[in-house]
């Protein structure tokens, strides 16, 4: 049987009180999980009413570049944290599988950063035209295709190429033959950085502790 779920009334100021820095780096990171937890729900859901007529790959990877974008802010947020004194002192009472989990984390942001920052500027937090131009210039003598799908009005005509000028700028500069090996060796190293999402609710409930803020407190 699951655990039934508590809610609680969250004053703001008693939680996040003005003039605390550590209070505001740990809003900010749950105002981005919550980001994150809707994304994450728009890349798996099969179905979304208001997008039928979008095709399914590109809601998906609408949902997945809003994803990389929020994880970027993310990680940010984390690294902010993890050198923020206040949170330091927090951290080095807590036991050592913790530390770790935090420790590991550090270092997998080391080895995926460059690559969400890469696809962050290219397509996700913004479409750059010099990333579009190039992809356009890569495959002008190949046969890469998508659709257009014409309805009766404009609200129901559907760029679906555009899903697969997503996926060229993704892998561009990439060899055709290795285009699918660059593009899950991509997904795998942002992947990896979803933990962040965990250490989030982590972060947080070492906060409510210290502040006296957990449940029966």
């Amino acid at each position: 049987m699951p655990l039934a779920s508590r809610t609680r009334i969250v004053k703001l100021r008693k939680w996040f009180p003005p003039n605390d820095l550590l209070a505001t780096k740990i809003a900010r990171l749950c105002i981005l999980s919550e980001d994150f937890n809707l994304e994450m729900i728009g890349v798996y859901s099969e179905r979304v009413k208001e997008l039928d007529g979008s095709s399914e790959e590109w809601h998906r990877l609408y949902f997945i570049r809003n994803l990389i974008r929020t994880l970027r802010e993310i990680e940010a947020g984390i690294q902010r944290l993890l050198s923020d004194p206040k949170f330091k002192i927090l951290l080095a009472r807590r036991k050592s599988d913790i530390q770790k989990e935090f420790a590991e984390h550090a270092a997998l942001m080391n080895e995926g950063i460059q690559v969400v920052n890469e696809v962050r500027n290219e397509i996700c937090g913004h479409v750059l035209e010099s990333a579009v131009q190039g992809v356009l210039d890569e495959i002008g003598g190949s046969d890469v295709f998508g659709f257009l799908e014409i309805g009766p009005t404009m609200r129901r005509t559907y760029f679906k190429f555009a899903g697969e000028l997503v996926l060229q700028v993704l892998v561009r500069g990439v060899p055709e033959v290795d285009k699918h090996k660059a593009f899950i060796e991509k997904l795998e190293k942002i992947g990896n950085l979803f933990r962040a999402f965990t250490l989030i609710e982590r972060a947080l409930y070492i906060y409510m502790e210290d502040r006296g803020l957990l449940f029966g407190s």
